[in-house]
């Protein structure tokens, strides 16, 4: 399969500018995609369910666990095993993305606010690529753990 879109190689010396970089691809895609599917309906990315357990297990789940499971589980179970089927990049990324939104389609926005997170963390994983196992999956978890403390901060 083509690509669709170019996937860029980041290279391991400007792993902390890339970093910042997605952060902030991120914050703007999460925040718009919030603020916009949000005002279309109540209850669109409520994390009440945690805090009712307390503000520790919420922050743990969210901000340690809930990123090294799902760049494990996404980025690395779905895009490589996709990238073993010969599928290109570019579609891989847009796969994944649609994958784990389908999984947490709670209503159409949220549905459609995920898959937009994970597409940015699925094309960030693919253009650390050629940095090796570790360096990815580290960096991958770190942007989503910043993307997820910024929403645990904001609520």
């Amino acid at each position: 399969m083509r690509d669709i879109f170019k996937i860029i190689e980041i290279p391991r010396s400007r792993n902390l500018y890339f970093l910042f970089i997605f952060f902030l691809i991120e914050g703007i895609t999460n925040w718009g995609a919030y603020y916009i599917f949000g005002c279309l309906s109540l209850g669109f990315a409520d994390i009440e369910e945690y805090q009712q357990q307390g503000l520790g297990f919420a922050f743990v789940s969210l901000v340690v666990i809930a990123p090294i499971l799902e760049t494990l589980l996404v980025q690395v179970l779905v895009l490589e095993l996709l990238h073993k089927l010969k599928i290109s990049a570019s579609m891989s990324v847009l796969i994944a993305a649609i994958i784990f939104g389908v999984f947490r389609c709670y209503n159409i926005w949220y549905f459609l606010a995920t898959t937009i997170s994970v597409f940015v963390f699925a094309y960030y994983y693919m253009a650390l690529r050629q940095q090796g196992k570790w360096n990815k999956i580290l960096l991958v978890s770190a942007l989503h753990a910043l993307a997820n403390t910024m929403s645990f901060l904001s609520s």
